[in-house]
């Protein structure tokens, strides 16, 4: 199958339209989900920088010892895997804990105080001397006091220690600090690390600027979140992308397969079978296209067999007055009598204008058929048309010794037409009613107006038509039985039923043999 073909054509599309907004889709939700996490991680460090820089402000108010601060720094970075920093008023750094690594930090809770030295508080779990009787709990909130002194009071003493104690008064600080609770940061891979970095000042009790804590490498919480989300994405675009292939596949089938059927019945029409006819099953615009092409192809079938018909007749025709013309010619031109031979120059001359009229009538019915004439179509006074046909046929028909009468009324009755074949219809009517009405017959012509049609219609006391010629009246060349011994080319009424149609109009027919006929042209008022 051809690449450049519908069904391609339409496979590719659907799946390049659902690539782009697999591509658009995925591009939105990176940047919402990547500006969400950018934002909890800033609020993640924020918040821990306020509780570091509390209790950062106790410890540089008691002066402790930078190695303290330090070891601490150390055990907040891994509290919080964040590198944790505290610098003085001068912007001297005091601690530095460095950027984290995993490491489990060990809590306890404990219903009584208890003393750690400072190196030992996250360095490893209190031992049962130290913590009493344990009762750990998850996510268990402690605070912390810093003290100079031997005791939980707080007596000046020369030893440094933490009390961990859940009921003590001081600075909370969560034991297992997580993003809003979502994630656990030992969790996070030590290779991400969050690109925010947070200051915040260290104030003392009484106001006074103590230095400030800068928290920064933060765990990228969302990184993870992030890849396993695009990876589901990449996933979820390819299946999509897939099926969209495979509908667009399935719909280019079921477009091309009328298509192809209804290419299969051009290429037989085009090889000379006419009667080929597409199978309408749907009812949709195929349906529509099938059912148009059936009636086209009926009507091409239709014109090329009166066509064919059309030259037979013609041919036909057109060889009687021929042959009479050459025969007459070839007499003439062996005849010594003159008389003879003006005599059959005159028959000569008879058929020539005989094959005149024919030829005449037969460009006239081909030019209404190509309807050439509708382009000129403007209002037309029919009443007056018919008036004026009337009166120029009555002197002919008083000399030929037939009765006519006229029927025309006042009103001006207008159609949309062209004058001239409209002219012709009337004529053609009345040169056929004079044709065939006996001496002391009579001939009619009326027009009248029925609702919004104006009606003319021609009577005579004629021959009339047999009945088996009615349906077979307005063909060309057709000529009834009754009417072999009457001039003509069986076209007059053929070019009136043609004029007729062009003009959205009907004929109709009533007649008995030697009862007369009436020929009745309706054509919508303008």
């Amino acid at each position: 199958m051809k690449l450049n073909s519908i069904r391609w054509r339409l496979t590719l599309s659907y799946a390049a339209i659902a690539l782009l907004t697999a591509f658009s889709l995925g591009l939105v939700l990176r940047t919402v989900l990547r500006s969400y996490y950018d934002t909890q991680e800033a609020t993640y460090l924020q918040t821990r920088a306020i509780e570091i820089g509390s209790i950062a402000s106790q410890l540089l108010e008691a002066k402790l010892p930078p190695k303290v601060i330090q070891d601490l720094s150390q055990s907040w970075s891994f509290v919080l895997q964040a590198r944790v920093q505290v610098l003085d008023t001068a912007g001297h750094q005091v601690a530095d804990s460095g950027i984290p690594s995993p490491q489990k930090v060990f809590f306890i809770a404990s219903e009584r105080p208890f003393e750690i030295p400072f190196g030992a508080a996250v360095t490893r779990p209190a031992t049962k001397e130290e913590s009493g009787t344990l009762s750990p709990k998850e996510n268990q909130i402690f605070q912390i006091q810093v003290l100079r002194g031997d005791g939980p009071a707080g007596v000046a003493g020369q030893k440094d220690v933490i009390i961990f104690n859940r009921e003590s008064v001081g600075v909370a600080l969560p034991a297992d600090v997580s993003m809003n609770g979502l994630l656990d940061p030992a969790a996070s891979s030590p290779a991400r690390r969050s690109s925010q970095v947070v200051e915040h000042p260290i104030v003392s009790p009484n106001g006074n600027l103590l230095g400030k804590v800068i928290l920064s490498d933060g765990p990228a919480y969302g990184d993870e979140i992030l890849n396993n989300v695009m990876n589901g994405w990449i996933l979820a675009g390819i299946a999509a992308v897939l099926l969209a292939a495979l509908a667009g596949w399935l719909v280019s089938t079921r477009i091309a397969t009328p298509l192809t059927e209804l290419t299969k019945i051009t290429s037989q029409m085009s090889q000379g079978d006419l009667s080929a006819r597409a199978d309408v099953r749907s009812a949709d615009e195929f349906g529509t296209l099938g059912r148009s092409f059936n009636e086209m192809a009926a009507r091409v079938e239709e014109t090329v067999g009166t066509l064919r018909s059309f030259v037979a007749d013609a041919a036909h025709e057109l060889h009687t007055p021929l042959t009479a013309l050459q025969a007459n010619i070839e007499l003439a031109r062996d005849e010594k009598k003159p008389a003879a031979r003006t005599r059959y120059l005159a028959r000569a001359h008879e058929q020539s204008q005989r094959l005149e009229v024919l030829v005449q009538s037969l460009l006239d019915l081909s030019r209404i058929e190509a309807a050439e004439a509708k382009s000129t179509f403007a209002p037309v006074d029919f009443t007056q048309l018919a008036r004026e046909v009337g009166e120029q046929f009555a002197s002919r028909a008083e000399q030929a010794d037939r009765s006519f009468t006229m029927n025309i009324p006042g009103e001006t009755l207008q159609v949309i037409g062209n004058d001239a074949q409209l002219k012709q219809v009337i004529i053609n009517l009345l040169e056929n009613a004079l044709k065939f009405t006996p001496e002391d017959g009579w001939i009619s012509l009326e027009v009248e107006r029925s609702y919004d049609q104006v009606t003319l219609t021609v009577s005579d006391s004629g021959i009339g038509i047999p009945p088996e010629d009615l349906p077979h009246l307005f063909e060309r060349f057709h000529r009834g039985r009754n009417a072999s011994e009457y001039p003509g080319n069986g076209l007059g009424l053929a070019i009136v039923k043609a004029i007729v149609n062009a003009h959205r109009g009907n004929v109709a027919v009533q007649s008995e043999p030697m009862q007369g006929t009436s020929i009745s042209v309706s054509l919508p008022i303008a």
